[in-house]
């Protein structure tokens, strides 16, 4: 094993996960004890420890039945068992999905979907909180035999009605070009989905391994094709050299890997296994390093990827090298080449994702309250300058200070009032956009599509009433662009007006953008339609695809608008903070002014000690911007793995050498 190994780099994440929690709660204690731990300051804490928090990477092997992908997980992550974890027995091929994790809180198991819950409207998330519809087996892993026995449950298959089948949404297979008689017996899987709960060191440190079905089984689970495949931190797509890209490797890949959007996605690549079929002593090594290297090209060619993201390895031979221990052939596998290529990419990736997620919005809070801080700070420093000169001044030009100093509490209650009105404004505008979002009308819509859809005799009225629901949410969403568009105007003209009218510089306005959920619900429906499309609609029962269709897409889409309603609402309650905090320093600013005035005319010792007071409050206020600017230096640092990796050639060989 090298030293990128993935165990390796994992640990390194965990250990920045757990240095950048400790900052974040450094910078709580620290807010607190200032007495500036805001809520927005308090949310944006949350959501970034939330997000480290979030311990799974998930390596999704996705592929065609008969192409290694079981006995490319056996040598990629669990070599060191001495023989094969999961079954590989020819003939017996994983029939449903398996996920494989650690749970420290129960011991090691097998737990077992039966399939006949497909034909309910219950969702995989929902039968997950449902313990008692599953069949639970306890692992033996002191017995590597019973174990393997144990495992081999998950290829099991049981016999039903060729009518069950179609109800379940599983096409059965055809019989000299016929569809099989209604009440002819055909095989299905036995199970929906298989969950596997293994002590492992990669497992222990958040890695989730999810093994999958072919063609027609992954196409007929819509959930796992549609929310665990996209959500997967890294996806293997695995083909075979010895029988090329096939058709229904290209129709697997456009129908349930290459989503829309997903194809650049850092963590997406492919995996051309069976090298070693092209293995032949009567050939030189360079003759066959150029085949593996064309047919590399050509799966590159076919699936829209870069080569750097088709690797070449033998999965047999790998796990065969590394339970003998045999350097040579472990190297000539090209499985040391996937491993350093997923480490890198699959720590890389997740460290960015998680760095921008739990830094961007503290990072944000953060600026935003050092403007604050600076803006308080040239207040006090003017303070302090006025006082000073003061010192020197007659008790009529006192006099005259003080009248003024009148006619600007006069002119803020003025801004006041003029805010107030602004933020009614505001408001009203913010109800429009929450009303935009409202939830209950969005189901009521989405109900009237289910109801359409269950009444359609035609697959072309079925496909319609499916494309209702998303027409509909688009022209919602469309409506939210518009509406945030003015409410970003209205907060922009409240801010330029106090700033122009009343002589409050503010600070830069928190903005809001609807955009990024536009696209998301966009690329939901080019899914959708891919699905509509798809041959498993075509040949599915209706009343299947209605259920699955709304237990996947549309839940999905309905997920965005949840999200976007929360962040709006955050939003709401944040925008007009750091303006309402600037109108309540410069009334207390005003209040001291006059106090500061009176005092003065009394007694000049007093004066002296309030120019010192305010030189130490400034002090103070430069020490907070300090920290602050080292806080965010220390939240931006990046993940620097030790025995960083750089990229070549070699990582890309194709392991016949």
């Amino acid at each position: 094993m090298s030293e990128h190994k993935l165990e390796q780099r994992l640990g390194q994440l965990a250990d920045w996960k757990l240095q950048h929690k400790r900052r974040l709660q450094q910078l709580a204690n620290w807010l607190k004890d200032q007495g500036l731990l805001t809520r927005q300051a308090q949310r944006a804490l949350r959501h970034g420890a939330r997000a480290l928090s979030s311990d799974e990477i998930t390596v999704a092997v996705v592929g065609e039945f008969s192409r290694g992908k079981t006995e490319l997980i056996n040598a990629l992550f669990f070599c060191d068992h001495g023989r094969r974890l999961l079954p590989t027995t020819p003939g017996r091929t994983t029939m449903c999905p398996t996920e494989i994790f650690q749970d420290n809180n129960e011991l090691p198991y097998l737990s077992l979907l039966p399939i006949d819950s497909r034909l309910e409207d219950s969702s995989l998330a929902e039968l997950r909180r449902q313990p008692d519809r599953w069949t639970r087996i306890e692992l033996n892993l002191e017995d590597p035999a019973v174990l393997e026995q144990q495992l081999l449950e998950v290829t099991g298959t049981t016999q039903v009605s060729a009518a069950e089948a179609a109800q379940m949404g599983l096409a059965p297979p055809e019989i000299n070009g016929q569809p099989p008689a209604d009440d002819e017996p055909v095989e299905i899987p036995a199970w929906r989905l298989a969950l596997i709960n293994f002590r492992h060191p990669l497992l222990a440190k958040g890695l989730r391994i999810l093994d999958t079905p072919g063609l027609n089984a992954l196409g007929s689970e819509p959930e796992l094709t549609y929310e665990m495949l996209p959500s997967a931190q890294a996806l293997l797509f695995v083909l075979g050299a010895d029988t090329g890209i096939t058709q229904s490797d290209l129709s697997m890949w456009q129908q349930f890997t290459s989503m829309p959007g997903s194809t650049n996605r850092p963590g997406i690549m492919a995996v051309l296994n069976k090298i070693d079929t092209l293995w032949d002593e009567l050939r030189s090594v360079e003759i066959i390093n150029e085949d593996i290297r064309q047919q590399r090209q050509v799966v590159a060619r076919h699936l829209g990827l870069s080569d750097n993201k088709v690797l070449a390895v033998s999965a047999q031979k790998g796990l065969l090298a590394r339970i003998r221990e045999d350097a040579i052939l472990d190297h000539r596998s090209g499985i040391p080449k996937l491993e350093k290529y997923l480490a890198r990419t699959l720590v890389n990736d997740r460290q960015g994702f998680l760095h921008s997620e739990c830094t961007n919005a503290v990072c944000n809070m953060l600026s935003t309250l050092k403007e604050l801080l600076g803006d308080r700070e040239l207040r006090i420093s003017r303070q302090a300058d006025q006082l000073h000169d003061l010192s020197g001044q007659s008790s009529a030009a006192l006099k005259h200070m003080m009248n003024q100093a009148q006619r600007n509490q006069q002119q803020y209650k003025e801004t006041l009032e003029s805010y107030k009105k602004s933020r009614d404004e505001f408001e009203r505008q913010g109800r429009l956009l929450l009303d935009s979002l409202d939830l209950a009308e969005l189901d009521q819509t989405i109900e009237k599509a289910r109801k359409q859809m269950l009444g359609a005799w035609t697959t072309r009225g079925l496909k319609k009433g499916m494309g209702v629901v998303f027409d509909d949410m688009q022209a919602r969403m469309q409506v939210v662009n518009t509406q945030s568009q003015t409410l970003r105007r209205v907060i922009r003209a409240i801010y330029r007006r106090l700033e122009s009218h009343h002589g409050i510089k503010p600070v830069n306005p928190p903005m809001i953008s609807s955009v990024k959920y536009q696209v998301e619900l966009d690329l939901l429906a080019q899914e959708a339609e891919i699905y509509r499309k798809s041959p498993v609609t075509t040949v599915s029962t209706q009343n299947f695809v209605v259920r699955r269709y709304f237990k996947t897409q549309v839940d999905r889409a309905r997920n965005v608008f949840v999200t976007t309603r929360q962040e709006v609402n955050d939003w709401l309650s944040d925008a007009l903070t750091p303006l309402t905090v600037q109108i309540r320093d410069y009334k207390e600013d005003l209040s001291q002014q006059i106090q500061d005035l009176k005092e003065t005319g009394s007694s000049r010792k007093t004066l002296e000690q309030r120019i010192t007071e305010l030189k130490a409050q400034q002090t103070h206020l430069q020490m907070q911007q300090d920290y602050i600017d080292n806080a965010v230096a220390e939240l931006s640092k990046r993940f620097e793995p030790a025995g960083s990796y750089e990229e070549d050639s070699s990582l890309l060989a194709d392991g016949a050498s």
